[in-house]
């Protein structure tokens, strides 16, 4: 129950805005820096500065304003013609490329765009600052992006069909006793060895999804770990983004078994290692429940080693 009330929200308290009448402008909501943002007017172009944010506005019915986007907004497919301002990382944001879209709303990344949106905010244009941790901070986000855009509806709409299904899932998933939990590392990245923390999105993922999160112990959202902590935790399954397309090395059990004392490991030994699509499970966006879907089917396929043999099948 616990896992369903936090997928929900329930007693989660978000600030969206100070003012959200469908009629009144300016609007004026708090961002993830703490800073109040007003918008004066309902916005008609706006600049998305992470593909996460695109997804969403073009979810929620402002797709067709988006005036601007990061070269690395490939959906929907309509992002793609989109003038490009740089790159997701704050040294690659093109500025001057902003201005001359004359936006009049940019929604920006998390604490690393901070410089990016002062600077735009004392050029006066609207920047607002998102981060999400958990499922219920992504509705609240779609919720807020909403009310600044003036589509409450149809992001209600998204939401409420978003929460439904990870309301399911947590509803399956809720009565599996923690020793029927598959052991689960979530390898984030490999040069330096990352993975998912207790407060990650990807953390309350694998749990919903019916698994046991293999670092739940560690506070960071994103840890650095050492090869030998894989090692002595000894994960039943792997599961890490597909990164093979942009030149870095396939997730795979035979590149794992490489590593030192990876070839013992149980979820290498009986190749549960799964490389999922990297979009949908690094982007805080509606796909996100794809592929909280898409985990729990994994899960639900595999015993625990022991139960129905050395290969779970």
């Amino acid at each position: 129950m616990a896992l369903l009330a936090l997928a929900l929200g329930v007693g989660v308290q978000v600030t969206l805005a100070a003012s959200t009448d469908s009629a009144a402008w300016p609007r004026r909501v708090d961002d993830a820096l703490g800073r109040r943002v007003e918008i004066p007017a309902r916005p008609v172009r706006i600049v998305s500065l992470t593909p996460g944010n695109t997804e969403i506005l073009f979810a929620i019915g402002a797709g067709e304003r988006i005036v601007g986007v990061t070269a690395w907004c490939n959906t929907p497919e309509a992002a793609r013609a989109l003038p490009k301002v740089g790159g997701f990382a704050a040294t690659t944001v093109n500025l001057e490329a902003i201005v001359a879209l004359r936006p009049d709303l940019v929604v920006a990344g998390d604490e690393a765009h901070r410089l990016v949106v002062e600077t735009l905010g004392g050029l006066g244009v609207p920047a607002l600052v998102v981060k999400v941790r958990d499922f219920a901070g992504l509705f609240a986000l779609m919720r807020q992006l909403g009310v600044v855009t003036g589509e409450e509806a149809g992001a209600e709409r998204v939401v409420q069909a978003l929460e439904t299904r990870v309301a399911a899932v947590a509803a399956r998933t809720a009565a599996i006793p923690p020793d029927r939990r598959l052991r689960v590392y979530w390898e984030v990245f490999d040069a330096p060895l990352m993975t998912a923390g207790r407060g990650s999105m990807l953390g309350q993922l694998i749990e919903l999804a019916g698994g046991r999160n293999l670092f739940a112990d560690l506070r960071e959202e994103y840890p650095q770990i050492g090869t030998e902590a894989v090692v002595t935790r000894d994960p039943e399954v792997i599961f890490g983004a597909d990164m093979a397309s942009t030149g870095a090395g396939a997730l795979t059990a035979e590149r794992l078994r490489a590593r030192p004392g990876w070839a013992g490991l149980t979820a290498v030994r009986t190749g549960r290692v799964v490389a999922l699509p990297a979009d949908p499970v690094s982007r805080p966006g509606p796909r996100l429940v794809d592929a909280l879907e898409q985990v729990e089917t994994l899960l639900s396929g595999v015993a625990p080693v022991g139960q129905r043999g050395e290969a779970g099948r």
